[in-house]
């Protein structure tokens, strides 16, 4: 789950009026309808704008938290179907990495109709993927009802819920975005253990049942998503006069050559290096990391708590790290390559927090502290490295290889667990990667061209033609 930081330049950027409005990657989307209007419209549109806020709140504590109740669905598919390590761990990788691989087929359903579209389908395609789980008795079937169908729905949910938040809060972003953000943390928090209950209490195939009544809830928030009047007149500039077909081809060949310009930037390269090692590090971590507690003679309930613990720390972090990086005096890169290094460390000694109750519930906590607060720093850092042009296109491709760690990452360390025999070489590889991404992130300040700030005006002069450009 993203998180957009309030730094001073970035929350420049959201708030410069960029048009026409073009959706390429989901961020793109955000960035763009985040500065869509004045403060007039907060004032037309009333108090609803606190009902889409609730029902953004809603629907990603529903829905793009699920991807860290993994391991606990992990553990549980082990048992059910006794199938091979590897072969178990490729269900929750794919299911877990659909937060962003979904995202460019969610910015083209909120293109062509609304976000509220985009949301109600996402809680169809859960409530489908999930319920058809319930019939499932081979492993394999489960890639396409988990991983895809109900993994698509999740990356939809996420999406559009970011992004509905731009029409009501144009001049408020930051705020609404931070309230909204903190429904996943709190999904972090709730999911694990609920999950574990509904195990206990209704068995494997009973859970994901009713796993598929709770998500389908999506569509009741999607439905208070009302377009608002920004919203609409979008729809009406970016439609009128095109078919939908001239539109998806412009689309992706303005997003093909701001491609070819941003790999050709060093920095930045180092920077995505990062991210992926990172997303590698954060995906084993909560995939094994029940297991691992379990495998120490603690119990199902009491590895799910230490997930779930591990939410309240990342609803602290990110507080506490968005702050930091509004501050400054405060580089955004120290930070991020701080945190990186801190949480590989606790990841090398994890034994030391196996030997009791009270240890592995710090451990958790300990998780989400250093790790939630790095998501709050991908899209800041990615200013800082990129012009304000390329800045969409690179978090997209940053967005590209986080989903693409939480793809491989687990998988990869299943591998290294069978051949050793030992849950700890998962962890190795976890801190093996979080250091990675410490040391990637400081190359990466070592070649960044800082931009000049007298420039900002003239710059954002250059994205509005760019825009008109590939939107013409």
């Amino acid at each position: 789950m993203t998180v957009i930081a309030c730094g001073p330049r970035t929350f420049k950027f959201i708030s410069e009026q960029l048009e026409p409005y073009d959706v390429r990657w989901p961020v793109k989307a955000v960035t763009d309808i985040m500065s869509s209007d004045s403060p007039r419209q907060m004032d037309r549109e009333g108090i609803y704008s606190w009902v889409v806020l609730g029902a953004s709140f809603t629907t990603l504590l529903i829905g793009p938290s699920l991807t860290y109740a993994t391991g606990v669905f992990h553990v549980a598919m082990l048992k059910e179907f006794n199938e091979d390590l590897v072969l178990t761990t490729w269900v929750g990788s794919t299911f877990g990495c659909m937060f962003a691989l979904s995202g460019p087929i969610a910015s083209l359903i909120i293109n062509v109709s609304n976000c509220r579209t985009c949301v109600v389908m996402s809680g169809v395609l859960m409530m489908t993927g999930f319920t058809t789980s319930f019939l499932v008795t081979d492993i394999r079937l489960l890639f396409l009802t988990v991983s895809l169908v109900a993994g698509l729905g999740m990356g939809l949910a996420g999406t559009g819920a970011i992004v509905v938040l731009g029409y009501y809060f144009p001049k408020r972003a930051a705020i609404a975005s931070s309230i909204c953000f903190t429904g996943g943390g709190l999904g972090i928090f709730v999911h694990p253990t609920l999950f574990q209950f509904l195990l206990e209490k209704y068995g494997f195939h009973g859970a994901y049942l009713i796993t598929g009544g709770i998500t389908f809830h999506t569509c009741v928030a999607g439905m208070l998503m009302r377009p608002a009047v920004t919203e609409r007149r979008r729809q009406q500039r970016i439609l009128g006069g095109q078919t939908l077909t001239q539109k998806i081809t412009l689309s992706m060949c303005g997003t093909s050559t701001m491609i070819v310009s941003v790999i050709q930037n060093v920095s930045f390269i180092l920077f995505v290096a990062s991210i992926l090692c990172f997303s590698l590090g954060v995906s084993t971590q909560y995939q094994f990391l029940p297991e691992f507690f379990i495998s120490q003679r603690s119990t199902l309930e009491e590895a799910s708590l230490v997930v779930s613990v591990s939410g309240i720390g990342s609803i602290l972090s990110r507080i506490l790290v968005g702050f930091a990086a509004s501050d400054e005096k405060i580089g955004s890169a120290t930070i991020f390559f701080s945190i990186n290094g801190i949480v590989a460390i606790f990841t090398f000694f994890i034994p030391l927090f196996k030997s009791s109750t009270y240890p592995r519930i710090a451990y958790g906590f300990i998780l989400g502290l250093y790790t939630g607060g790095v998501w709050v720093l991908m899209a800041t850092l990615t200013l800082d490295i990129l012009d304000l042009h390329n800045f969409a296109t690179g978090v997209g491709i940053g967005r590209f290889f986080c989903g693409a760690g939480f793809l491989v990452g687990p998988p990869i360390a299943g591998t290294l667990v069978e051949r050793s025999g030992t849950n700890y070489s998962a962890f190795l590889f976890s801190g093996a990667m979080f250091f990675s991404a410490t040391v990637f992130g400081f190359l990466s300040t070592l070649k960044r061209s800082v931009l000049d700030p007298s420039n900002d005006t003239r710059q954002d002069t250059h994205v509005s033609e760019a825009l008109v450009t590939t939107s013409e």
